[in-house]
């Protein structure tokens, strides 16, 4: 079924301290925004998501077995399912747009 969301209108959930997110779920997939304050850390962490993502303001550092990657407006990242994997955000925070697929069970419908 085809679905059109507005941003603002999707009720936004708390990741980590200074880390949110906004989300909607497909079939197969989750669509989500992610607003990243100023030197918010990202926990290691992996899940069986495979995930590709775009920042769109400011600047993250990843953090993955192949080491530390910055990444700022207009950087792709894909990590593959299982991969463990952590960052921080810059000095002026982030908003990155990240696609999981499957869709995240674990997070709210």
């Amino acid at each position: 079924m085809t679905s059109f969301h507005q941003l603002d209108d999707l009720t936004p959930t708390q990741a980590f301290p200074g880390i949110s997110f906004r989300h909607v779920h497909g079939e197969q997939l989750t669509f989500s925004v992610f607003e990243l304050e100023p030197d918010a850390e990202l926990p290691r962490h992996s899940h069986h998501n495979e995930q590709a993502g775009l920042c769109t303001r400011g600047s993250l550092t990843f953090s993955t077995a192949e080491g530390d990657k910055q990444v700022g407006p207009g950087d792709i990242w894909m990590i593959p399912a299982h991969e463990p994997h952590g960052g921080r955000s810059g000095p002026d925070g982030a908003t990155v747009v990240e696609v999981f697929a499957p869709a995240r069970e674990d997070w709210p419908r």
